[in-house]
């Protein structure tokens, strides 16, 4: 009877760390069922404490030794203790610690095993987690962990028998504490090394953000940059490309038309001028006209045809009173001006060098008036003083005679002006190619900022259909297409 009671006992202390292993969560992942898994400890500490309380009915039921008889076998024990045991001897309340004992280490190797297959499943599961999901899911990993550890130090079984059975939970003891605590133990520790997958952003998958006034300014300084700069589909790369073709194309045409050929086209009736055209020969031809009838008509004379006197002396020596060229009474005190140009006669050329012109260019333009005709090599229908009609003060001034030399000269000069006109076009093209490419890169940056967080649809997406029928008064069907923007 002694015999199957405590095999009894046994067998019900057994149960109860059965039943207790089975309480402990298997999965260290628990934390994504929470919910479920305090649900099913609880049912299992119920289930534990019945086996409990049917065990202590056993031992209830089954004939115990008494008092006294335990007290001797535990002196007996006490004292065979330091003695080597055999295998033989041992009496059941020693198996019973030593099955105990034996229980607790392998219970304590099976948690050590589990912390380690947690730790190798967790490296290969974060291998597959973002950066975030997989902090949070280390963290509470670590929280489970150190439940399961702190629950199952806390249920240790303290409680000590025999001498035997102290020794044997002590050896057990020895050797769980090789085992670290989650307390002790880092997260490296616990988890080993953690592969952290990198997280893709916006700029990675779609582009960065582009802004459009920085768009604006670049192609407001530099017509096309903003395009781009902003880049993000062919169409917007081309546009940037045509605005900055633009931009070197306006550019290269000032330069060729308003300076390149401008320039040599003053250089063109300059040289014609200084070949066809002699102020010395002005000069006489004038004063004939004006000694033969213009001097009894001085002042209509001087206002009809010498009207640019004063800036043409202007023109040659910078000073209209110098070399008596200008004066109150015409062609007086001028033998200086007479010396430099009318004793002599030769072409302007050889005129330039000899006198130092000190505005060439207001020469240049006074020679191409009809006043001045007379100062070119060929001059054909000259008008004499007669003819000039100085007697009536109110009539319309006379033409001195026409020269091809002179209308060659006025075509060159034309076209010259022309040249340098186009530089207004060239101006006004270059302002508007800059303000609308300005424009449009800025508009481009942000159509361009808003496909970072829309996504593209098809033509057919925006196609929306809608239909249904009619039972009332008679069967109809209806059927609609619309499209959204």
């Amino acid at each position: 009877m002694r015999k199957i009671a405590l095999y009894s006992i046994v067998a019900c202390v057994a149960g109860v760390f059965v039943t207790q292993g089975f309480a402990q969560p298997r999965d260290l992942f628990a934390e994504f069922e929470a919910e479920a898994a305090a649900e099913s400890s609880s049912t299992v500490e119920s289930s534990s404490s019945a086996t409990v309380s049917s065990c202590s009915a056993v031992f209830s039921s089954s004939s115990v030794p008494s008092s006294s008889s335990v007290a001797a076998s535990s002196s007996s024990m006490a004292s065979s203790s330091s003695a080597p045991e055999s295998s033989s001897s041992l009496t059941p309340e020693e198996e019973y610690a030593r099955a105990m004992a034996k229980a607790n280490a392998e219970r304590l190797e099976a948690i050590r095993q589990a912390t380690e297959q947690a730790r190798i499943a967790d490296s290969i599961r974060r291998a597959e987690l973002p950066t975030d999901s997989a902090m949070l899911a280390q963290d509470s990993i670590m929280d489970v962990q150190d439940q399961l550890l702190s629950s199952q130090e806390a249920e240790m079984p303290v409680t000590v028998s025999s001498s035997s059975e102290a020794a044997a939970i002590q050896s057990s003891s020895s050797e769980s504490s090789q085992v670290p605590s989650s307390s002790s133990m880092s997260r490296r520790d616990l988890l080993g090394p953690v592969k952290v997958s990198k997280v893709h952003g916006m700029d990675e998958i779609k582009g960065k953000y582009k802004d459009p006034r920085k768009a604006l300014f670049m192609s407001l300084v530099i017509p096309g940059s903003g395009q781009l700069y902003t880049g993000g589909s062919k169409f917007t790369t081309i546009r940037g490309a045509v605005y900055l073709a633009l931009e070197a194309g306006l550019w290269g045409g000032w330069y060729y038309y308003s300076v390149h050929k401008y320039g040599k086209q003053v250089k063109k009736y300059k040289d014609y001028a200084k070949e066809h055209y002699s102020i010395g020969k002005y000069e006489r031809a004038m004063r004939d006209l004006y000694d033969a009838d213009g001097v009894n008509y001085s002042e209509v004379f001087r206002s009809r045809y010498l009207g640019s006197r004063e800036s043409f002396c202007e023109a040659i020596y910078g000073d209209s009173k110098a070399r008596g060229c200008y004066s109150a009474n015409l062609y007086t005190n001028d033998a200086g001006f007479m010396n430099d140009f009318v004793n002599k006669p030769v072409s302007l050329g050889n005129e330039m060098e000899k006198v130092k012109f000190d505005h060439s260019d207001e020469v240049y333009s006074l020679i191409a008036g009809e006043a001045y005709v007379l100062g070119w090599d060929v001059v054909t229908d000259t008008k004499k003083a007669s003819e000039l009609d100085l007697v009536d003060p109110n009539a319309s001034t006379v033409s001195l005679g026409s020269s091809k030399h002179q209308d060659e000269y006025r075509a060159l000069r034309k076209k010259a002006t022309d040249y340098a006109d186009m530089q207004a076009w060239f101006f006004g093209g270059l302002i508007l190619n800059h303000v609308l490419s300005a424009v449009d890169a800025a508009l481009s940056a942000n159509a361009y900022n808003k496909t970072l967080y829309q996504e593209e649809m098809s033509w057919y997406d925006h196609i929306h259909l809608d239909g249904g029928f009619s039972w009332f008064d008679g069967f109809g069907v209806n059927v609609q297409a619309s499209w959204g923007f």
